[in-house]
């Protein structure tokens, strides 16, 4: 897939006391389809995509965001929940001036995706959601807990530094499913680099994740009344065991004639480990061309909503 430079810009943003931004990336030459707004996972900040970015970038304008709670923006104040973030996403989206956008919304970005194109469809013009779930399965939440008893911990004790690195790499294991990560194009790699990351600075990093995902805690993240009226995407890797593919297929059947897939040799960070691919089906979806038979997919069916 073809490269080309893109024309960036930052927006500073602020919603209720909480300071965020978003970064804007614009392809040189004319592009056709509408803005694309990506919202990533909680570990993600908006410079957490940089091969996919600049794939994506070649086509159309691309927009990342450090929503409060994430990367360099405010902490998410404990008032606010899943429906201030949907309400901070518009509140960009109307600083772009664009009257519709795609939205691809990437694991805990993608309940924040669907709750936007469920309130407000007008706004969406095409909605794809990667590593989605109705719920967070009992894997994820004993994680979400275990992460916030250890954020309560103010110790300093190389015992408390041990159990949070412990748990640190209890997040790679699930983000790259430690059961299959060499059959994962690039497993291994990208949880050496997931590691790394959350290595670097692991009291911060970790259980900044944790406390993000606390608001997804025992709520519907698919609210019921569904999705209609839009063309939708939802995908992950074969593999993902952070949002199983049937917890993606079960997300896909609340969305009227949405198309599901699954991506061969990956798993929850699909993104990292088949970029090519990644950026192949999102591009070929915004563009309205085919997505089945793709020799990089698992063969699906289309799946009418319920």
């Amino acid at each position: 897939m073809e490269t080309v430079e893109a024309d960036e810009r930052l927006v500073p943003l602020a919603l209720r006391g909480m300071n965020y931004a978003c970064r804007i990336l614009t392809p040189r030459r004319p592009y056709g389809t509408e803005p694309l707004v990506l919202i990533g996972g909680a570990l993600q900040d908006m410079y957490s995509w940089p091969r996919l970015e600049r794939r994506l970038s070649a086509h159309t304008t691309l927009t990342l965001m450090d929503l409060p709670g994430t990367g360099n923006a405010d902490d998410l104040a404990a008032s606010a929940g899943i429906e201030f973030l949907v309400e901070a996403t518009l509140h960009a989206i109307d600083r772009l001036g664009a009257d519709q956008v795609n939205i691809l919304g990437a694991s805990f970005g993608a309940p924040i995706a669907y709750r936007l194109a469920q309130s407000h469809p007008g706004r969406v013009a095409r909605l794809l959601l990667a590593g989605a779930t109705p719920r967070l399965g009992p894997r994820l939440t004993a994680m979400v807990h275990r992460g916030l008893a250890l954020a309560g911990s103010t110790g300093s004790s190389p015992a408390d530094e041990t159990a949070r690195r412990d748990y640190a790499r209890t997040i790679v294991d699930i983000l790259v499913n430690d059961a299959t990560r060499h059959e994962v194009a690039q497993g291994p790699a990208a949880a050496r680099l997931l590691e790394r990351e959350l290595m670097r600075d692991s009291q911060s990093a970790a259980l900044r994740y944790a406390a993000c995902l606390e608001h997804l805690l025992d709520i519907d993240l698919c609210p019921p009344g569904g999705i209609s009226g839009l063309p939708a995407l939802v995908f992950t890797g074969e593999h993902d065991c952070t949002s199983t593919p049937a917890e993606n297929e079960a997300v896909a059947a609340t969305i009227e004639d949405c198309t599901f897939l699954l991506l061969r040799d990956a798993d929850h960070m699909a993104h990292l480990e088949r970029e090519a691919e990644y950026a192949d089906l999102v591009t070929r979806f915004l563009r309205d061309q085919p997505v089945h038979g793709l020799p990089y997919c698992l063969p699906s069916g289309q799946l009418q909503g319920q």
